[in-house]
């Protein structure tokens, strides 16, 4: 989804939705939840953004820290910090998604049919090899999507 951003002269400039969340999350510490955010148009377009918190001590520093992030960009950030407590779905509405989603059944029905074709060994190998997999995965990506410093240095030794 685009958000309008700036009309111009020259055509009206718009903003993607998920590459500013995108861009907003890797400057978030791990206790800080982004949930969305708001665009005005205008001038100096103005952005809401919605955040919950694990740690109420972190709140202050990283709104302050999104507010420069975003300022040069011609962006005038608020922050609103949401309750993450009256936002939690009850654990049968989760059960019920969880249910629903085809992957799931899709995991389910191949674990039955790998137990039956390559027994119990097999079984465990291929649960062992694709833990691995997914961890490896997750690891590197997560390398790949650190915070990066705001000043555009890097962290080596002169």
């Amino acid at each position: 989804m685009y958000f309008l951003w700036k009309r111009t002269p020259y055509g009206n400039i718009r903003v993607s939705y998920e590459g500013l969340s995108r861009f907003i999350r890797r400057f978030l510490a791990p206790k800080l939840k982004f949930c969305s955010f708001a665009l005005a148009e205008g001038d100096t377009a103005s952005v809401t953004l919605v955040l919950t918190s694990d740690d109420a001590s972190q709140e202050s520093e990283a709104e302050s820290r999104l507010i420069s992030l975003l300022e040069p960009l011609g962006m005038a950030a608020s922050v609103v910090w949401s309750d993450l407590e009256g936002s939690t779905v009850a654990w049968g509405e989760k059960r019920a998604v969880f249910y629903r989603n085809p992957w799931v059944w899709m995991m389910v029905a191949s674990a039955i049919a790998l137990a039956f074709i390559a027994g119990a060994k097999g079984l465990f190998w291929t649960s062992f090899w694709g833990v691995f997999a997914w961890f490896l995965v997750k690891g590197l990506t997560s390398f790949l999507d650190r915070p990066r410093p705001l000043d555009g240095k890097s962290n080596e030794r002169r």
